[in-house]
Order: structure tokens, then sequence, then C-alpha cells
């Protein structure tokens, strides 16, 4: 039985997944797609007859899936350990952490196609904490003085610059890095409460 253009849709961003695993970005193209998929290029070229439409795929599965899987620790543990929670991951998988910082950084132009779903994204994420930080507050896993905003902005300003460390320096240690911030942010959180 022939497979379906949809399950070869899937085979397709599973190995492309797998294809910048293994190699940089810029080198990936439909033959290495094609290859981890184990599908002919043509194939590839289409079923994603815009390569952009395919790293919208990859992106999201890839991270958004991410995302999604570690949601429960913002929900049982709060938005700090689930910002830790990504950063771990991350560290665990440097490739997405490569990918999005490429795409975020070819995103940022607005004339690149995949622009504003990329924005899009980013958006929803930042907003994401900043709800998980609002229930935080509520139910004292935050001081009383933060405010929800402010706190993600710093928060996600900090995961995505120790992200990028940790591709940059072979000594990076961006747990460490991560606590030691988040214990002096928490402490200027509460300063501004007290002074309320």
């Amino acid at each position: 039985m022939p497979e379906s253009d949809a399950d070869l849709r899937a085979r397709i961003v599973t190995g492309a997944i797998e294809a910048y695993r293994a190699a940089d970005f810029h080198t990936v193209g439909p033959a290495e797609v094609a290859a981890h998929a184990e599908v002919a290029e043509a194939e590839v070229r289409r079923v994603y007859p815009l390569w952009d439409i395919l790293v919208v795929a990859v992106m999201d599965r890839w991270n958004n899936g991410s995302r999604r899987a570690l949601w429960v620790v913002a929900e049982r543990s709060g938005a700090v350990a689930y910002l830790r929670a990504r950063l771990e991951a991350g560290m665990d998988d440097p490739a997405l952490v490569r990918l999005r910082v490429a795409l975020l950084s070819a995103a940022s132009t607005p004339e690149h196609p995949a622009a504003g779903w990329f924005r899009s994204q980013y958006t929803r994420s930042f907003e994401d904490v900043t709800l998980a930080l609002v229930r935080d507050v509520v139910a004292g896993r935050e001081p009383r003085g933060a405010s929800p905003r402010h706190a993600a902005e710093q928060l996600v300003a900090l995961y995505e610059g120790l992200q990028l460390q940790s591709l940059l320096r072979e000594d990076a240690e961006p747990l460490a890095g991560f606590d030691r911030a988040v214990a002096r942010m928490r402490a200027g959180w509460a300063a501004a409460g007290a002074t309320v």
C-alpha cells in the first residue's frame, strides 16, 4: 500500500530533523533531507514545494513539540522551572538551539517568507511565560512585587542569552548561570514588592 501524503510529510519532517542534527543549518537542503527520510528528493520537493514550508513544519514539530511537552513543568512548578527545563533540553539537543537561533535571526527580517509565523510563535511563547508568572505570583511561587510582564522579559532574555552562550562558549555553564541570575532577579522582585 503506497504511503499517504500525510505520512510522507511526517516522514520527511523527521528526516529533516535528523538532517539538522547531523549538519549545519546552512548545508541542509532537499537532498540531505531526502537521504535522512529515505525517500527520493523529488518526493521532498513534491510534498514541500517551498523550502520555507518544510522549515516551518520542522520547527512546529521540533521546537513547539518540546515546548508543549515541557509545559507541564510550568503548570506544576512555575515559569522559572519551565524555562530551566527548556534550557536543559536545549543542552541535550543543541541542533535544535542552533536551528532556532538561525531562524530567529533570519525571520527578524520582515521580508523573510516565514517572518510572520516565527514572530507569532515567539510572541505566543513569551505570552505563555508571562501567564505562567501571573499564576506563580498568585500561587506565591514568586514574590508579590514581581511584575509578570517585566519578569518574563528578564527570564526569556536570560534563557535565550544562555542558550546562545552554550553554543559559542566552551566553558559555558548555562544551568548554573541561570540559577545564579534567577536568584538575583527574585531578590529584586521581592525588594520591589516591599516598596509597594
